[in-house]
Order: C-alpha cells, then structure tokens, then sequence
C-alpha cells in the first residue's frame, strides 16, 4: 500500500493577538496629519474671515464718521439754510443704504432721508457723542420688524442759533451690500475648507503609506524570519534615522541567532559523536563477550572496560550539566575571601605528581596576601583544567607556571606553558565547546573540548572575562580576569576538582 508525499506545509501568516481590533499606524498618521494640517487651514480662513468682517466693519464707520462731520459742517455754517441740510441730505442718500437724520434738542425732525422713519426710529440708534469730540465707531442696529441690519452713529452738532445751540445728527449704514458679501464669502470658504479636507486625508494617507513604508519592509523580514533563513538581513540603506538604529538592532539579533542555531546544531553533532564511540564500544564488548564461554578473568577484563567506558560517559555528562547550569544566569555562588597565591599553591600540589611523571616542572609566582572574593571550588575546577590542559600539550622538559597579579579593579590569573602552541586562526574558537586544536586520541579531559568551555562558564559566573595567546613551538598562555566583587555570598554547588 503506498502513501503520496505530504507537501511542506506553508508558512502560517502571524495571527493578531485577540482583543479589540486596532488601527493601522498608516491610519492614525493620516488621521493626525489631517486633523492638523485641516485645523491649520481653519484657523487661517477664520482668521481671513474675521479681518475681512472687521475691515468692512472700519470701512462703514469711516463713511459714517464723514458723513456726520459734513452735517456738522453744513449745520455750523448754514444753521438757518434748511434747503441746504435737505441737499446734503440728499447728497448722502444718493447710496441707497446711507439714511440720514437731524433733530433738534427737543427731538424735533428738521430733516430725513425719505422714508428713514419708516425703517428706523430716533430711539433705535446709540446715545450720541459730545457736539466737540470726533465720530469713531458706529452700533449695529435693527430696523423695525429686525428684519433687516445697520450700523448707526449719532452725534451732537453746534448750530449757534440762539436757543438750538445743539442739534442731534444720526447716520445710519445699511448692512445688507457687506452681509451679501460675507455670505458669499462663506459659502467661497466652506467649499475651499472641503476640498481642503480632501486634499489633506489624501496627501496625509500618501505621506503616511511612505513614511511607514520602512517599517513594512522591517516587518516583512520578520515574518520571512525562520530557521534556515536567519542568514537574511534588514538592508539599511534609505532607512531613515529613527529606524536605522532599528534594522541594525534586528540584524544584529538576527545575527546572533543564526551564530546560536549553527552552535546549537555543531553541538549537537558533537553530543552524538562523542557519545557514539563510548556506546559502540560498550555494545562491541558486548557482543564478543556474548559469542561464547569465556573465562572469569576475561569477563572481568571486559566489565573492566566496560566500566572505563561508562565513567568516560558519566564524566562527559557531568560537564555537560554543569554547562548547562553556568548558563543560568542566577546560579548561586559561594564567594569568600581567598589568598589566591595559597589556592594556585594548593592546586600545584595536587598536580604535581602528574606534573613529575610527564617530565614537566609546574611553578607558582604570586605575591602573597593577595585577596579576592572567589567561589573556591569553582576557581580550582578553573585553574586545574589549565594545568590539565597544559600538562597534555607540554613535551617532557617543558615549564608550565602559574602566576596571580593585583589590578586595579581585580586579579589577574595566568597559567603559561612552554607546549606545541596552537595556531593564531584557531585561538578565537579554542573556548567553544567540544573545539579540539588539536587532535588527541586519549579520552582524558582535553580530548571531550570541554575544558576549555567549562573554564569561561566559571569566569563568566564570577564576572570575568578570559584570554588566550599562543605561539606555535613556543607554547601558550592562558589569562582569567576576576573583578572586584561585593555581591553576598550564595550556595556553592556540590562541584570537586577532578583530574580533567
């Protein structure tokens, strides 16, 4: 019975988080851009429409002003010339809108335009100005019925007559020529602000559609972001400053990412390999014990290196968790004030019979007291995989020194050898896990590329940081920076200095 092939499935589109559906950013910049750019252009033609309505408004009271000081004129001159106050009269209701009235003190009529009682009462208009101070601003006024609109202006006039020394003037300016014009006007505005309205979601949805333009192209990478694609990076030409620092963040991340997947992936490919060998070997010793009688001392040879395979792969297992821990960043440490010249002391001893039997002499220079805050099991696990290292690679003959420095903020630990050296192009990978720079058949310690890696989880713990330089034929030296540190003590973990 065959079976067809299941294509790969297609990448699912991102899902919007549940809730309240949101607006798009091109949405909000073009309502924000439209809502100030039409506000702008409201305040500019209500400002136009004021100042035009304010300067007809000066206009009329400038026409209002003349006319009432030509009728003081005319009243001063010629009091008794009736003919000649009903000519001026005349004279300014040529303009149809221009009304013109003279009373005496007693509010007698002595002259009017015609039909001006009709429209507007002597009491209708404003309280009239001194006969000797100038016309400045007239009142809007109504007609009877307020049917219609003017703007009026009253003022005293010296006539020198005996017993009418003082005459009343009114001027009235019908209204209905500016209010055409006004309204007119408005209607020129409404439609000015609609399309303005228009134009300006449109141009503000144009604008926004490229300036959010980046951000698509930002987000459009994300969403090709996978695993066998974080080789993909942002370009950041033309991103405008604000994103710049954005894409080169995300590149960066990305960056990081596809370095931790191919780690990932090399060290998985290292678990298996080194847990390959052992395996086969337990399972190939198996199998030739299992063919046939052997003798009890061939079994016990056989369980004998059965047993070496198993401590090889508990010893693999047991690095492998404590870097697996060291990567917690809160995993607690014991620090207490330690003599470091005393624990390099300590830590030479203890490999100084495996130093003797290799042809190697291991010396200590370090000033003594020299104090720091150092978790110390975690600092002779260090300093004993450096020995054990430099033990492996140093030919009988060879020096290998261990020497502490005071800094200003911190000790400086060096463990120096005069070994094979390693290669310059090797040294920036040597504190990778299982990264061997050279190729050694023994199961010992250095032949995991453990220890290395174990030594920099240690530092890094403490807040160090570590260095390497080396030279081919001349040997290696190896630097650990450990920093001042205040930090409470915490629980040490149950680690032992092992030979590895």
């Amino acid at each position: 019975m065959s079976s067809r092939p299941v294509p790969n499935p297609r990448p699912a589109s991102p899902q919007r988080p549940a809730g309240p559906r949101s607006w798009s950013l091109a949405t909000r910049l073009t309502i924000w851009y439209a809502c100030s750019a039409f506000a702008l252009i409201l305040v500019a033609t209500a400002f136009l429409y004021r100042t035009l309505g304010r300067n007809l408004e000066q206009e009329e009271d400038i026409f209002l002003a003349d006319g009432v000081q030509d009728m003081r004129e005319v009243l001063k001159n010629q009091p008794e010339n009736t003919t000649g106050l009903e000519q001026e009269v005349a004279e300014n209701s040529r303009y149809i809108q221009v009304y013109v009235r003279v009373l005496t003190e007693r509010g007698q009529v002595v002259v009017e335009t015609p039909g001006m009682g009709q429209v507007l009462a002597p009491s209708s208009f404003p309280p009239p100005i001194g006969a000797d101070a100038a016309p400045d601003r007239g009142t809007n006024m109504v007609s009877r019925g307020g049917r219609r609109s003017f703007r009026g202006l009253a003022a005293l006039a010296t006539t020198g007559l005996p017993g009418h020394d003082t005459w009343l003037i009114q001027v009235a300016l019908n209204q209905a020529k500016k209010q055409g014009l006004l309204t007119k006007y408005r209607r020129g505005l409404w439609r000015v602000l609609s399309m303005a309205l228009g134009a300006c979601v449109l141009i503000g949805y144009h604008i926004a559609r490229r300036g959010i333009r980046p951000v698509w192209k930002i987000s459009h990478a994300a969403q090709r972001v996978r695993s066998t694609t974080l080789h993909q990076r942002i370009p950041t030409t033309g991103l405008p400053a604000e994103l710049l620092t954005l894409a080169a963040i995300f590149n960066e991340t990305l960056a990081h990412l596809e370095d931790s997947f191919a780690r990932l992936s090399q060290f998985s490919a290292n678990i298996a390999h080194e847990l390959r060998t052992p395996v086969n070997n337990l399972r190939g010793m198996a199998e030739v014990a299992m063919r046939g009688t052997r003798s009890p001392d061939e079994y016990r040879d056989t369980l004998g290196s059965c047993l070496e395979e198993c401590l090889r792969l508990s010893r693999l297992i047991e690095r492998l968790l404590f870097l697996a821990r060291t990567e917690q960043s809160q995993m607690p440490i014991q620090r207490e004030p330690l003599d470091v010249a005393h624990e390099l002391t300590v830590v030479r001893e203890f490999y100084e019979a495996a130093a003797t039997d290799a042809g190697v002499v291991l010396t200590v220079h370090a000033p003594r007291p020299l104090m720091a805050q150092l978790d110390r099991t975690l600092f002779q696990r260090a300093v004993g995989n450096l020995v054990t290292n430099a033990l492996a690679y140093t030919p009988p003959g060879g020096a290998i020194t261990l020497a502490a420095t005071k800094e200003r903020d911190g000790v400086r630990i060096e463990v120096s050898d005069t070994g094979c050296g390693i290669p310059s192009e090797q040294l920036p990978y040597v504190f990778d896990r299982f990264y061997r720079a050279h190729a050694v058949s023994s199961s010992d310690g250095p032949g995991m590329g453990l220890g290395l890696a174990i030594v920099k989880s240690i530092v890094t713990l403490h807040g160090g940081s570590t260095s390497m330089t080396s030279e081919v034929g001349r040997g290696t030296q190896v630097m650990m920076r450990f920093p001042v540190s205040r930090e409470p003590p915490g629980l040490s973990p149950f680690l032992k200095i092992t030979k590895s």
